[in-house]
């Protein structure tokens, strides 16, 4: 069994045009585990922990609210170890997630 570590969310470019984004990091099996609030350029600390086999599926969506979330894409995690991270890129939006696998 491996243990996953999200350790930091930087926001690039967000996807809301004005205010904030309120980005909620889904993980397979768990829901959601993360939801910040965010502004473009900033990088936030996630600090969530959970143990998976194989592989497990990372998706980003910027929940907007009246209007339906926007999905900012999905990604799957090996148990290869080590430190990555991911990008999301999607309807105008850039993120990068940061974790480590041991």
């Amino acid at each position: 069994m491996a243990v996953l570590y999200l350790d930091a969310l930087k926001c690039v470019t967000s996807e809301d045009w004005t205010g904030q984004d309120e980005p909620a990091i889904h993980l397979g099996g768990h829901g959601v585990v993360k939801t910040l609030q965010v502004e473009e350029g900033g990088e936030y600390n996630v600090d969530v922990t959970v143990h998976f086999t194989h592989e497990i599926a990372v998706t980003l969506v910027e929940r907007d609210d009246p209007d339906p979330d926007d999905n900012l894409g999905r990604k799957v995690i090996s148990d290869k170890k080590g430190n990555r991270s991911v990008v999301f890129k999607r309807d105008g939006a850039h993120y990068e997630l940061s974790y480590s696998v041991e």
